[in-house]
């Protein structure tokens, strides 16, 4: 029968394996009580933020976050992740995402990302170069959805604001069109002989008028009759033609 072999406690074999065993525990609890939190959790957190604060809808918008650090090693404990933005109104292009991360309410942490913000939009653009003057027809321009990091300001997004209008510049091929830089066509100046169109009921009566001041259609101008010399307001229906309601 083979026997055990009685070993003492200062044994340097007994010592051994109670070091390894002790290392063991203090490693398990060591780690036990601490998280780490993954860059890639960062950014996706910055990304949900982000999308939260844009006037825009996400599904036409593109967002990045640059996160340039290490994992987090942090307490265990309950994780908040506190984000900011700057104060401008405008969240496009490249711009600051600060975070302050904390457990159990104790600051951890304080990191600074980067955010880039891309809007696709429908703009309406010039398919030729537009001269001064002229009164711009669907064979001009065309709507076309482009990627900016920029807010195209006052921009056109509708062939019913642009055909039909007038440029007040000149204007090159590929030009994003905007309010300022059309107008409604004059129709009728000062000094043009139009017709009086004379409209109440059933009733109409015509008469030789005078236009006093620039009028675009649908406007009101001062229009001098030429039979009766008084002077009346009448709405621009074309450039012949003035027409009074009673």
């Amino acid at each position: 029968m083979t026997k055990l072999k009685n070993i003492g406690i200062s044994s340097p074999i007994v010592l051994g394996i109670l070091l390894i065993a002790f290392l063991i525990l203090v490693g398990v609890a060591g780690a036990s009580q601490t998280l780490t939190i993954r860059g890639e959790v960062i950014e996706s957190r910055a990304m949900e933020f982000v999308a939260d604060h844009i006037p825009w809808d996400p599904e036409t918008t593109e967002i990045t976050i640059d996160y340039r650090g290490k994992d987090l090693i942090v307490p265990a404990g309950i994780v908040d992740m506190n984000f900011a933005l700057p104060s401008r109104r405008v969240r496009m292009g490249r711009f600051p995402v600060t975070v302050r991360i904390t457990v159990d309410n104790i600051l951890q942490k304080r990191l600074r990302l980067t955010a880039h913000v891309i809007h696709y939009s429908p703009v309406v653009k010039t398919l030729r170069p537009i001269n001064r003057g002229k009164i711009l027809t669907e064979r001009d321009v065309a709507v076309e959805v482009v990627p900016s990091n920029r807010i195209f300001r006052n921009a056109l997004t509708s062939l019913d604001d642009v055909v039909g209008k007038q440029a007040i510049r000149n204007m090159g091929m590929g030009r994003v069109i905007t309010a300022n830089s059309l107008s409604k066509p004059v129709l009728v100046k000062k000094g043009d002989r139009v017709t009086i169109i004379v409209q109440s009921g059933s009733m109409k009566i015509t008469a030789p008028g005078l236009v006093r001041e620039k009028g675009f259609k649908d406007s009101l101008v001062q229009v001098l009759n030429i039979q009766t010399k008084k002077t009346v307001f009448g709405m621009v229906m074309d450039s012949k033609t003035v027409k009074v309601n009673y």
